[in-house]
């Protein structure tokens, strides 16, 4: 069971970067894209996002952006913290991941942590077999409190990562597995 298109990882990995020159400039591209995914709930909460974007100045979108993900813990992108915080057992979470990138013979090409959602995303829009890569997607189940925690204060945010956080179910139940181990 593939419970995404790459199409629609790839939409959402591009949606969920910081709204930079690089973003922004290309919105009429990212829409065309948004229009071919299959899925109707990624078409829905990206054209709502998309909506959100075009509404608004780069600083206020920017802003936003670090105040909903840069400013709290809770609702960080980064989403070993949200099983582990900060200490050791997220350090061999952020191993494991690391080791799968590396079996893939997938190259992180930024700087960003091994469990950073937007290059997670990425990773996974290439790879055909959700069960190859479980660590992957049970690190992702965390995108369900990260939606949560981010309805009221960045709601639009939240729509993007709910039919993400149900795909991400749907891989990997929760079975009471901690996310980014065996």
């Amino acid at each position: 069971m593939v419970p995404l298109s790459a199409d629609a990882l790839r939409l959402l990995s591009v949606l969920l970067h910081y709204p930079d020159d690089d973003l922004l400039g290309h919105l009429d591209e990212i829409a065309a894209a948004a229009g071919l995914v299959p899925e109707e709930d990624i078409q829905t909460a990206a054209e709502g996002f998309l909506s959100y974007l075009g509404a608004h100045p780069p600083i206020r979108l920017q802003e936003n952006f670090t105040a909903a993900f840069d400013m709290r813990p809770e609702t960080t992108l980064n989403l070993t913290y949200h099983a582990f915080g900060d200490n050791e057992k997220r350090a061999a979470a952020l191993a494991r991941l690391q080791h799968v990138y590396d079996q893939a013979g997938w190259e992180r090409t930024t700087g960003e942590l091994p469990d950073y959602l937007p290059l997670m995303l990425e990773f996974l829009s290439i790879q055909p077999r959700p069960e190859s890569v479980l660590p992957v997607w049970q690190c992702l189940r965390a995108t369900a409190a990260l939606a949560a925690g981010l309805e009221k204060t960045a709601p639009v945010y939240a729509a993007l990562l709910r039919p993400l956080a149900g795909a991400a179910t749907a891989v990997c139940p929760d079975d009471g597995r901690v996310p980014g181990q065996d």
